[in-house]
């Protein structure tokens, strides 16, 4: 069995890294960071950098006949009041949390229909079905539209179940980089009032990811994970702050680097968000 995981060499990433490796899974891991482990195989890359990133997967799928599981766990944030916003902050954002994972979909999905039983993991947070952070806005709506893009692929791919995981913040250097930007805008407080139960342990977390990913018969799905790793299911799919999401890109919309145009984003009657696969 072979595993991909994006952002797989630090925090969190490396968590889940350690559950493949002890299920015996061969691992392809794509990160920023270089990897200490000498036995998979690795490739330094920023996913802010599409051009970069399609490349990787290309080389990736030349080498390979086949890919059991597509785990996307790199992500970004930072705090930042959104009146300050600039677009920089906006295409940033989209493109780490969002944009990397619908090229990596859309690369990979070939090579992963023709696994016996692939699977497609994307990290999402409270900030996946939850409003209401002004220091988050980029992030919270990058997230929420994760959330739509997977059940997407899911439906568009039968083959392949793809589902979407909210983690609890846990004590990660991840956690602690995003918490130095909220300090610097003095809004330290914000932020541990997100967690009031404190901070998760990541190797809890991932061991009760992966076990569910590996076994869930779900597709197309939001689960949410709690401190203690127990794991329900989302059943609200709808987004109803995404009803505003084309009014908030407006003042930025163009095409993205990888064809991806922010002014396609609509909400369906629902008020979930859809975006039209304009990924070249």
């Amino acid at each position: 069995m072979k595993a991909l995981i994006i952002g797989g060499t630090s925090g969190f990433g490396r968590e889940v890294l350690s559950q493949f490796l002890d299920r015996d899974y061969d691992i392809i891991t794509i990160s920023r960071s270089a990897s200490n482990y000498t036995n998979y195989q690795h490739y330094t890359c920023d996913v802010g950098n599409i051009k970069d990133l399609r490349n990787v997967l290309r080389k990736i799928i030349s080498q390979n006949s086949s890919l059991d599981a597509l785990v996307c766990i790199a992500g970004f944030a930072r705090a930042k009041p959104s009146a300050k916003l600039t677009p920089s902050d906006w295409e940033e954002t989209l493109t780490k949390n969002l944009i990397y994972v619908g090229v990596a979909f859309q690369e990979l999905k070939d090579l992963l229909n023709r696994s016996s039983s692939p699977r497609v993991l994307t990290i999402g947070s409270q900030w996946s079905y939850k409003t209401g952070s002004d220091e988050l806005v980029p992030y919270s709506i990058a997230k929420q539209a994760l959330r739509t893009l997977t059940r997407d692929f899911a439906e568009r791919e039968p083959k392949i179940k793809a589902n979407h995981y909210c983690v609890p913040t846990m004590d990660t250097p991840g956690y602690w980089e995003v918490r130095k930007t909220f300090k610097k805008i003095a809004k330290e407080r914000t932020i541990t009032n997100f967690t009031p139960k404190g901070l998760a342990q990541p190797k809890i977390i991932a061991k009760s990811l992966i076990d569910k990913f590996l076994k869930t018969k779900a597709s197309g799905s939001t689960f949410i994970i709690s401190k203690d790793g127990k794991i329900r299911k989302l059943w609200c799919q709808s987004f109803p702050a995404l009803k505003f999401m084309p009014s908030l890109l407006a003042p930025f919309s163009r095409t993205t680097p990888c064809g991806l145009s922010l002014r396609s984003g609509t909400p369906n009657r629902r008020g979930c968000l859809i975006i039209q696969k304009q990924l070249t």
